[in-house]
């Protein structure tokens, strides 16, 4: 037998995944890559380099038998992030929301695709939480939501991807799982609140287990942790490796030795690099009470905004959304 790829966790961001790919990654008929985000399907750059670079970082030390997955939350971001970031030419916004799962159906028209999906309220918080926490966002959370909530804004955030315009629509949970539904047979699609996950984690995982085909009565020893919960502030302020790459790569001599390195050498240290990232991270992360400074007045707004769009989560996904009863208690 060979190792097959049968799933991916396809998001959402700062809503559980992290937990989720950490405890499905020690289950015994499990492969999946050591670092969480490979960037494939929704990143230009990335795709770019074609399916053999993917199945090899898939299938790296898998065993024969394993059906393996991988985790990368900007799958369900909307659009792939072009190299070219003027989109106006390449189709309307519903065409550009399909490239992801299209991409993904091409290549694995069978596979399993697992969602989480949090609150898109504290998920948008924790998701600006993040990025102010690594000095990527010096904007307060209330002026980064007034620049954001506009309505040319956020249709410009939905059809342009960058790394700090996304704390909204990133949340618009019904639109993006829509345009999966339209390439993907309903049965192929797993959703999961992160709730769920939080107070019932054994039902919980094994109905994913059971729903990607391996042992649904295998229960991870890591089961009670919460991965990446509550970053309030940072081991080591300033340590990001990710800034630190993106300033040496404007460093024409650093560029250029870079690319003097032969191609196998260079997926090397990139693989390299993205696990030593995504560890890096985990551990600098520190945890604790997060002090709660969203203004009422930003959070109205909020709920505002996702009210309609969580109304119509629960008609696609045929359910109750635990969070629109919150939002009805002040």
């Amino acid at each position: 037998m060979s190792p097959r790829i049968g799933f991916l966790i396809i998001g959402a961001p700062k809503a559980g995944t992290t937990s989720l790919f950490e405890y499905m990654r020690v289950h015994p008929e499990i492969h999946m890559p050591a670092e969480k985000e490979i960037y494939f399907f929704n990143m230009d750059r990335t795709y770019s380099r074609g399916w053999a670079w993917y199945e090899e970082r898939m299938f790296r030390n898998a065993p024969a038998d394993a059906v393996c997955g991988e985790a990368t939350t900007e799958y369900l971001s909307g659009v792939p992030y072009f190299e070219d970031e003027a989109v106006d030419g390449l189709g309307s916004r519903q065409e550009l929301e399909e490239v992801i799962p299209r991409r993904i159906r091409e290549a694995l028209p069978d596979v399993r695709l697992v969602c989480v999906l949090r609150d898109p309220v504290k998920r948008s918080y924790s998701h600006y939480r993040m990025m102010a926490l690594g000095r990527d966002d010096p904007r307060s959370f209330e002026d980064a939501i007034d620049e954001l909530i506009t309505p040319s804004a956020l249709e410009h955030a939905r059809r342009s991807r960058s790394r700090l315009n996304g704390y909204i629509v990133n949340g618009e949970y019904a639109r993006l799982l829509a345009a999966y539904l339209r390439v993907f047979p309903r049965e192929q699609i797993k959703v999961i609140l992160s709730d769920d996950l939080a107070l019932r984690p054994e039902e919980t995982l094994a109905d994913v287990f059971d729903f990607i085909g391996v042992s649904d009565d295998f229960v991870p020893e890591n089961l009670r942790t919460r991965y990446r919960q509550a970053a309030v502030k940072q081991r080591i302020p300033g340590l990001n490796l990710v800034a630190w790459q993106a300033r040496l790569a404007q460093v024409g001599p650093a560029r250029a030795t870079w690319h003097a390195f032969p191609t196998v050498l260079r997926r090397r240290l990139d693989s390299a690099y993205n696990v030593t990232n995504y560890r890096v991270e985990m551990w600098n992360a520190w945890r604790g009470a997060a002090g709660e400074d969203m203004p009422p007045h930003v959070r109205a707004a909020l709920v505002a905004h996702f009210q309609d769009d969580s109304e119509a989560l629960g008609d696609l996904l045929g359910r109750q959304i635990p969070w629109l009863a919150s939002w009805a208690t002040p």
